[in-house]
């Protein structure tokens, strides 16, 4: 099994982390079984998508196909969802519409969207991904059809304007 990690920040982080307690190689894209995409803003285009030979495996902060988009944890937070969680999802030319491959969900807490992401979603997203990580070491790459019939769409959230200063 040979993984390929591209993102940033805490979820990257527990993703290496994740495939070093599992033994996995991590290598190139150009020679991966899978492509984990850890905090990976930008849409996968499908040269990329192609690279793996499994597939591409995107984390999402949210229950797919709940909160689609980019801002799901602000969403979540703002639309006082009682429940929140995270979901590792199979890429598909759409925006977080691909099958997925495990999801969690639990009560949120009562805290703000960054507090969430990192005290709550992101250890979520290693634990589940600790177990899919079992999985793909036995050749079990488990996909799930999202249900159109829940999903949502949440628009980016709209960010205060830059400060400007006269002279």
């Amino acid at each position: 099994m040979k993984i390929a990690v591209w993102g940033s920040g805490s979820i990257y982080e527990a993703a290496i982390r994740a495939c070093l307690r599992h033994g996995i190689e991590i290598t190139e894209a150009d020679d991966c079984d899978v492509l984990l995409l850890a905090n990976y803003t930008r849409m996968l285009k499908a040269p990329d998508r192609a690279l793996p030979r499994v597939g591409p495996l995107c984390f999402h902060p949210s229950v797919l196909p709940k909160h689609r988009g980019r801002d799901a944890v602000y969403w979540t937070v703002k639309m006082g969802d009682p429940t929140c969680g995270v979901s590792w999802f199979w890429i598909d030319a759409g925006i977080d519409t691909g099958d997925v491959a495990a999801t969690v969900e639990v009560a949120r807490p009562d805290v703000r969207p960054r507090e969430l992401y990192e005290e709550t979603l992101v250890p979520l997203g290693e634990m589940l991904l600790d177990s899919l990580l079992g999985q793909f070491k036995r050749g079990v790459f488990s996909r799930f059809p999202q249900d159109e019939r829940f999903a949502t769409y949440e628009p980016p959230r709209e960010r205060p304007a830059a400060a400007t200063t006269e002279r």
